[in-house]
């Protein structure tokens, strides 16, 4: 009777065991976009660093968050992709940072050319 008891309790480990791991390797799906672009441009002022939010379906680019090297404080900071209707920015305290979210967002597959303009 205790060697059916131990192989019951070996076989329910077993189980458990498995239905666990199952759980932990479960995959995630996550949607394709294109986040790359061809080039930056920054007039008046140096840039360390750019990074973008792209909408949940990744198809559109909605905001950009731009570093600079030097304080923007009291300057105009105007950003986006293309040459032309580049959109207004909100520098941050301490202007070493600004971040530009934009009316209708910008399609990923067409964002080759990303200009930053300060003055």
């Amino acid at each position: 009777m205790r060697k059916n008891t131990k192989v019951l309790a070996a076989v329910a480990v077993a189980g458990v065991v498995a239905a666990t791991g199952s759980a932990f390797t479960a995959s995630n799906t996550v949607a394709s976009s294109v986040a790359g672009y061809g080039t930056n441009t920054v007039t008046g002022a140096t840039a360390s660093a750019v990074s973008h939010t792209l909408s949940g379906d990744g198809d559109t680019i909605t905001a950009s968050s731009i570093t600079f090297s030097t304080t923007q404080t009291g300057r105009t900071v105007v950003a986006g992709f293309g040459t032309t209707d580049l959109e207004s920015c909100t520098v941050a305290a301490g202007g070493l940072s600004a971040t530009c979210t934009y009316a209708t967002g910008y399609s990923t597959a067409g964002a080759t050319a990303f200009n930053v303009a300060v003055s």
